[in-house]
């Protein structure tokens, strides 16, 4: 499995790095995988001295659009969002398309999951590529040798991702 919450501290660097300070995040209500990446978030914001603002929504490209909108309609909207999964990357490039902002001039967007469309859309997604066939592979090994010694204890094999920095997080324009 990926270690999810390094990689969501390795997203809220990357945006630190680019010059973002307001870096809201969109979660996954429904997985544990969703709270270890807002956990991620939530520790590495406090390291830095930020403030977080995390929200929780289903796990739907409509709920995430409907949230995502919401938000980037206030005022204080933060300046980037991490956001959990590839399905709610979806949500907020529609909600930011409807309500006319430009990313990453209006709102920077980082998420994860490397899906082919990711790179496709203008700007291209920062994302956290997970390392799909090491798990896959570390999987399978696991299997043969559970099926080898069934009463083996069990085992956890986290693995990191990598960041795919695209124009989605490009530089605040320094004052």
């Amino acid at each position: 499995m990926l270690d999810n919450r390094e990689a969501s501290a390795t997203l809220v660097d990357h945006l630190v790095s680019r010059g973002y300070t307001r870096i809201g995040g969109l979660f996954g209500a429904t997985s544990t995988t969703g709270v270890e990446r807002r956990d991620g978030y939530l520790a590495a914001m406090a390291a830095r001295g930020l403030t977080a603002e995390a929200r929780f929504v289903p796990p739907s490209v409509d709920a995430a659009e409907n949230a995502a909108a919401a938000w980037l309609r206030q005022p204080d909207r933060p300046q980037a969002l991490l956001v959990s999964n590839g399905l709610f990357l979806t949500g907020v490039v529609k909600a930011a398309r409807a309500l006319g902002l430009r990313i990453p001039q209006d709102i920077a967007v980082a998420g994860f999951d490397n899906e082919p469309w990711t790179e496709l859309v203008e700007p291209g997604l920062t994302v956290i590529e997970q390392p799909v066939e090491t798990i896959g592979r570390e999987a399978m090994t696991l299997l043969f040798q559970r099926l080898r010694t069934p009463d083996a204890p069990t085992r956890k094999v986290v693995l990191s991702g990598r960041c795919v920095a695209r124009g989605s997080t490009a530089a605040l324009p320094r004052t």
